[in-house]
């Protein structure tokens, strides 16, 4: 018995449990955000829609449309397009 107990002592869960978080991002933002959007959005070196909505907790969908906009008035151009990913940069 004292056997039969070690052995069940060792045996164990190999591998990790993944554990999902839900992030909240916002699907409608309001104008003291958008401004400011628009304001940083250009200043910074690589632009793509993934860092847009880490950095300001919007939804891509959002983020796609800013840079659009953004792209529209000539702040920021196209530069490459990875697999996945449009890339722009500032002007």
């Amino acid at each position: 018995m004292a056997l039969q107990q070690r052995i069940n002592k060792r045996k164990g869960k190999w591998g990790r449990v993944k554990e999902f978080e839900s992030i909240e991002r916002a699907l409608i933002i309001d104008n003291d955000l958008k401004e400011k959007m628009l304001k940083d959005i250009p200043k910074q070196k690589v632009i793509t829609p993934t860092s847009v909505c880490q950095r300001y907790q919007v939804r891509m969908h959002v983020a796609k449309e800013i840079i659009k906009e953004l792209e529209s008035s000539g702040k920021i151009v196209f530069h490459k397009k990875t697999a996945y990913t449009r890339v722009y940069r500032s002007v």
